[in-house]
């Protein structure tokens, strides 16, 4: 989830916190946009001193009532080693997410808008994005895929449709290679918000990477709003299950531990 540190949302940490009691969640991990993409609206946006001092006020207010990760999601990761690496080296992250919004660094590139598939296909849009986050896991430098399949956020409303399974053999590329390298992926229930209505990524997805031997999985709502903490969590337990999952990761220290479902 993402707070006042990330540029798309005005939700305080302490806040998140608070809410994260009354919903009775023992932990969560806040995970704030830092974007290097000149023309992306996050550029120079994020604070990572500021953060961790919220971080640190937040961790000692609610002690004992919820469990404070600190993390961050890092965009385009293998385009901008050396600013990525400043960041994850020079800040006590307990997670790291890697994430895939553009292709190349034109607006046109932001594969959450429309403008990306104008003249493009539907098969050129996605293989043009698993081929980049491809590139991005091979490079590594994180400890999980952000939303693996976004595109269809706004693809679905471009194509009417989306099918993984028309993509399955570049997604499977990408998982392989994530396995290799011990990087997992999450299911992102903040996909489900938009009309595809769906997770990223959906459930058959989740049974490739368990069928080739992934096993570290995370759980994220995506949340920018107050409202949004835990939406789409409702269907998550079916699709552990689907896949043959018996636990979820977390992450401490940026090191994966498991914790058992059901």
């Amino acid at each position: 989830m993402h707070s006042e540190y990330s540029f798309d949302s005005s939700v305080p940490i302490m806040e998140r916190c608070r809410t994260a009691v009354d919903l009775g969640l023992a932990e969560i991990c806040i995970t704030d946009h830092c974007d290097f993409v000149p023309v992306d609206k996050g550029v120079g946006y994020y604070r990572p001193d500021a953060y961790f001092a919220d971080v640190e006020r937040a961790r000692a207010e609610y002690e004992g009532r919820v469990n404070l990760r600190a993390g961050v999601e890092i965009g385009e990761v293998h385009r901008y080693p050396d600013q990525a690496r400043a960041i994850v080296d020079g800040y006590p992250y307990d997670f790291v997410i890697g994430s895939l919004h553009f292709i190349g660094e034109e607006k046109s590139g932001l594969v959450l808008e429309a403008p990306y598939f104008e003249g493009k296909t539907e098969l050129d849009a996605y293989e043009a994005y698993f081929t980049e986050l491809l590139a991005m896991v091979r490079h590594g430098g994180f400890d999980v895929i952000g939303h693996i399949d976004v595109p269809k956020r706004a693809g679905f409303s471009v194509y009417g449709g989306y099918r993984c399974v028309d993509f399955e053999e570049p997604i499977r590329a990408v998982l392989q290679a994530a396995i290799e390298a011990g990087i997992g992926i999450e299911i992102n229930t903040g996909t489900a918000r938009r009309p595809v209505g769906i997770p990223s990524p959906d459930v058959d997805v989740v049974c490739w990477y368990k069928e080739l031997g992934g096993e570290i999985l995370t759980i994220g709502s995506d949340a920018h709003y107050a409202d949004q903490m835990t939406h789409g969590f409702a269907v998550v337990p079916a699709m552990l299950e689907a896949a043959g999952f018996d636990h979820v990761t977390c992450f401490e220290g940026r090191k994966p531990f498991w914790m058992k479902v059901g």
